[in-house]
């Protein structure tokens, strides 16, 4: 008997009760859909554990998988739990370095992998001192190594493994079993496993039925593109998605995403905040461009959406004036219809704090999202939105089975089974994860409401210390900053200085938007805008605005520089779910952060 509450439990129930319905589309090579049922899916889950059990696969050992998200890559991460063992995802992202630094620390005895970048790498690893002795390749990708396996002959060889075998494993799994080791990004200093249980993994699939029970009873679709190795996309694909019993599209290129969705129609749907953004300067850009009539129609549309979704969150009872059914009829629907959000029934935004303005935005358009909290340690989640009971500005109320406390000092601490076991081999790190009580450090700072909201100030990390000993949390001001036309990242800087000065992103997308509202022509490129002084003096000009005329003396921004160009993980600037990296960032523009303040040393040298 597969254990109960387990994902391999919900995904053998759902094999017997809907094993002839859609669970998992992927797409071939020439983009046309295929479809696996529910027990499709779960016979090959089955193949695959048993062919690593001839690999050697021991239980709680672990398997590294990277690749891009597919249809093989869930299948082989079930797998690998049905065999006891221990799934560890990799970004595809990783230098060869990097990720023989996971293998070694998760000491992976078997990677699976999907194309020649990733198979070259691992070979590589395998050729050094590492405990790496198999490869399995997604695809035959024509290696003659004997340490190569493709992932068809290792079904094959899975297939003279008895079934009583690995029902015995399966059988011998226990909820405080680690079922995931996802390791951080590794922002700052090593990426640490943090050790997902299969009882906190559970609790996330029942927190998500119960905070949206309509789930249950709905025909759930959802798109499968952020990195699998990250604990939100995995909430989603797999927590989520076998609780729910839903289907599963798998989207293998993140840039490809709104075609993905006009295709899918998905009626779940999580972003993070940087994706919203990018969706909302498209959309501002395209309704920037109409006039007349036209434009005023969507801002009226727009309005009268707005104004009754903040009624229904005041009163909790619905709206349905006959202003906002035009309004819906008119405007909002073929907006909607045009993203391929009109089935929507959640959309989720998490891994960063969103703005209220862009949360503003697409509740205008007919799509509140539910802004969700959590990280790996979380087992992806821990708070999010109650449905019908939306306040932007906060990230929810804690998932049923987890308590939250503020510390003296403003930090958020957590307790739930949904917590991690810990670091993978780091028991000094875990020490620092938990007190003696049992409560969890998240680093985060915020502030609980008598209502059970959550709201987050920012991270105790990224606490900027002022020259007069004032400690500010850049996110509040960052996020005024990108409510700004135009401005795709703003970084706030000034650790230790006078004042505080800002760096400035614009956004691509968003510069149809930002001609119209700063009345400035010409800007047909990042590096154009950026060398126009017009340009930031309008920025200047808003940010006192929208930011420095809500926020104490202390914080406000004194200086701005508007970048010449865009930040991107191929850069280094952002992590593969595109948060910034602040000290990469701090790092690759210190001469533009020196400038700011060049005056003032020069002042100081002066007196001195």
């Amino acid at each position: 008997m597969t254990l109960k509450g387990s994902m391999l439990s919900r995904l053998e129930g759902w094999a017997e009760d809907k094993g002839s319905e859609p669970a998992i589309h992927d797409r071939d090579e020439n983009g046309a859909w295929v479809t696996s049922t529910w027990a499709e899916f779960w016979n090959d889950v089955r193949r695959v554990g048993k062919g690593l059990m001839t690999l050697g696969l021991q239980p709680e050992d672990c398997v590294a998988i990277v690749g891009a998200n597919r249809r093989d890559w869930v299948v082989c991460q079930h797998g690998i739990n049905a065999a006891q063992g221990i799934p560890a995802p990799l970004y595809t992202t990783l230098l060869p370095e990097q990720m023989a630094y996971i293998i070694g620390n998760a000491e992976a005895k078997i990677a699976i992998c999907d194309d020649e970048t990733q198979l070259a790498k691992c070979l590589h690893i395998a050729d050094g001192d590492s405990t790496l002795e198999h490869i399995v390749t997604m695809d035959d990708l024509g290696s003659s190594d004997p340490r190569v396996v493709t992932l068809a002959a290792l079904k094959e060889k899975g297939d003279a493994v008895s079934d009583a075998d690995l029902d015995a494993r399966l059988e011998a799994v226990q909820p405080d079993d680690v079922a995931l080791l996802i390791y951080t990004s590794g922002t700052t200093g090593l990426p640490k496993g943090a050790m997902l249980t299969h009882r906190g993994i559970e609790l996330i699939a029942n927190a998500v039925l119960a905070v949206f029970p309509f789930l249950a009873e709905s025909e759930v679709r959802s798109v499968s593109y952020l990195p699998l190795c990250h604990a939100a996309e995995q909430g989603i694909t797999n927590f989520a998605g076998l609780a729910t019993g839903g289907q599963i599209f798998f989207c293998a290129d993140l840039t490809q995403i709104k075609d993905y969705l006009v295709d899918v129609h998905p009626t779940i749907f999580l972003a993070v905040p940087r994706v919203w953004e990018k969706f909302e300067a498209a959309l501002r850009g395209k309704l920037a461009e109409a006039t007349g009539i036209k434009a005023k129609l969507a801002a009226w549309a727009r309005k009268t959406e707005l104004e009754a979704f903040r009624q229904e969150m005041a009163t909790g009872r619905p709206v349905s004036s006959v202003s906002r059914r035009l309004a819906n009829k008119l405007v909002i629907a073929k907006i909607k219809d045009a993203l391929g959000l009109d089935a929507m029934q959640v959309a989720l935004s998490g891994a960063a704090p969103i703005s209220v303005s862009t949360l503003e935005f697409f509740a205008s358009i007919g799509l509140p999202i539910h802004e969700g909290y959590g990280m790996t340690e979380t087992s992806a989640f821990a708070s999010v939105q109650p449905y019908g009971q939306l306040r932007f500005g906060t990230i929810g109320k804690p998932l049923p089975g987890v308590e939250v406390k503020i510390a003296d000092d403003g930090e958020i601490m957590l307790k739930g089974i949904n917590m991690v076991k810990g670091y993978h081999r780091l028991p000094e790190k875990t020490a620092e994860l938990y007190d003696d009580e049992g409560w969890m450090h998240t680093g985060d700072l915020g502030t609980l409401d008598d209502a059970g909201y959550v709201s987050i100030t920012g991270r105790k990390k990224d606490l900027i210390i002022t020259a007069g000993g004032k400690n500010v949390a850049p996110a509040e001001m960052e996020g005024y900053l990108q409510s700004i036309p135009g401005v795709g990242q703003a970084v706030v800087v000034g650790d230790r200085q006078p004042y505080l000065s800002a760096l400035i992103v614009l956004d691509p997308e968003a510069l149809p938007e930002l001609e119209v509202a700063s009345q400035i022509s010409g800007l047909s490129d990042v590096a154009t805008a950026a060398r126009n002084p017009d340009v930031k003096r309008y920025i200047e000009q808003e940010m006192e605005r929208v930011c420095n005329a809500k926020v104490a003396r202390y914080q406000t921004i004194k200086k701005i520089q508007v970048l010449p160009t865009t930040f991107s993980v191929d850069g280094g600037e952002l992590t593969p779910t595109l948060k910034v990296k602040r000290n990469i960032v701090n790092e690759k523009y210190a001469s533009e952060i020196a400038a700011f303040y060049a005056s003032e040393s020069a002042t100081q040298a002066a007196r001195a």
